[in-house]
């Protein structure tokens, strides 16, 4: 009996994991071949072009941003390196001011100490000013001539500088009024110059607001006497400030009181605003205020009341220094009577507030 040739199970089983194998590779290279023959879908593409397209929109407008920013940085820096350069230049121009300053304080320095080394040792003065730290003497103003007339505004404006200070002061008592700072100040400067009469001179000495009155017993005065300056001074001193300012009176009473006149110093701060009711002045129609009781007069007009005055009533052949003090309003003041001055030889000074 022939014996079976025994199967090997090894081979047999090994084929079948080939076939298995081999299959399946086929079907991996199936798949793949699908997947890259399939389509995206065009909705999908357009969309992220969309994205695409916004975010580098988004980018442009970002890198605008940026160069605006930028270039705000580079302006302000230039900027702030000009206003640097402004500043060192502001300094140097403050420094080179400053030295100029102490130049010009050197030299007023060595003026002061030369017109105190030329000055007299001591004023003197016929009257005694009490008060400290105010100047003595006012350079270019010297009470000078042999016939000295003194004409003193005492109306009611000489209290105050302002209108409606004025207004107050009007109608408060005399005793109010006499205490003003202006009207004090009036006081010394009439007793400066008192103070300075030369030694061999008649003086009188007029004070006029609406009237007009010689101050003290006689209408003249020597100075060869001592008592002259003290007499007129306590004579000042009584005085009250009030009313309008009637300078036609004022200079026909120190006319009167003083024919032969040579000098007249005049203390006021403004144009008249009262003139007597000549029939010259009726030629000024547009000036109702000269006549009828009128509580205000315009400037135009006072300066027509003032040429009046001055063309009527003014001696002749007199020197004239006037010093006037500040009101509020009067423009033409100080041109009036610096003319007037001028023209005269004299002089017009408007002091400085620390004088005398």
């Amino acid at each position: 009996m022939t014996k079976r040739k025994k199967e090997d199970g090894f081979n047999v089983s090994f084929l079948d994991v080939m076939a298995c194998g081999l299959g399946a590779v086929l079907m991996i290279l199936i798949l793949v071949k699908f997947n890259a023959n399939t389509n995206i879908p065009s909705d999908e593409i357009e969309r992220l072009k969309k994205e695409l397209a916004a975010t580098q929109n988004e980018q442009t407008q970002v890198q605008k941003s940026i160069d605006e920013v930028n270039e705000k940085v580079a302006m302000e820096t230039a900027t702030l390196e000009q206003l640097q350069r402004r500043i060192e230049q502001l300094k140097i121009e403050q420094d080179a001011s400053r030295r100029a300053l102490n130049e010009k304080m050197a030299v007023v320095a060595n003026l002061e100490k030369s017109v105190a080394a030329a000055a007299p040792k001591t004023a003197n003065d016929a009257i005694t000013l009490s008060g400290g730290g105010e100047e003595n003497y006012l350079l270019g103003l010297k009470v000078e001539g042999k016939h000295i007339g003194f004409l003193i505004d005492k109306s009611a404006s000489m209290t105050e500088e302002k209108l409606i200070d004025v207004i107050k002061r009007k109608i408060s008592a005399p005793a109010v009024r006499k205490a003003s700072p202006k009207w004090q100040r009036t006081v010394r400067i009439a007793k400066w110059l008192l103070a300075r009469l030369p030694k061999d001179a008649k003086v009188s000495m007029v004070a006029f607001s609406d009237t007009a009155a010689t101050l003290g017993s006689r209408a003249t005065y020597s100075t060869k006497f001592s008592q002259t300056a003290q007499t007129l001074a306590s004579e000042i001193d009584k005085l009250t400030p009030e009313n309008g300012t009637n300078l036609q009176l004022g200079l026909k009473q120190i006319t009167s009181a003083m024919p032969k006149m040579t000098d007249l110093y005049i203390v006021t701060d403004g144009l008249p605003t009262l003139g007597e009711q000549a029939k010259t002045l009726k030629s000024f129609t547009q000036c109702r205020s000269f006549f009828g009781s009128a509580k205000t007069i315009s400037g135009e007009c006072r300066m027509a009341l003032f040429n009046h005055t001055l063309k009527t009533t003014a001696p002749r052949g007199v020197r004239v220094n006037v010093i006037l003090l500040p009101l509020e309003g009067e423009s033409q003041a100080s041109s009036a009577y610096w003319q007037w001055a001028s023209v005269t030889g004299g002089m017009m000074i408007s002091p400085a507030r620390t004088w005398p």
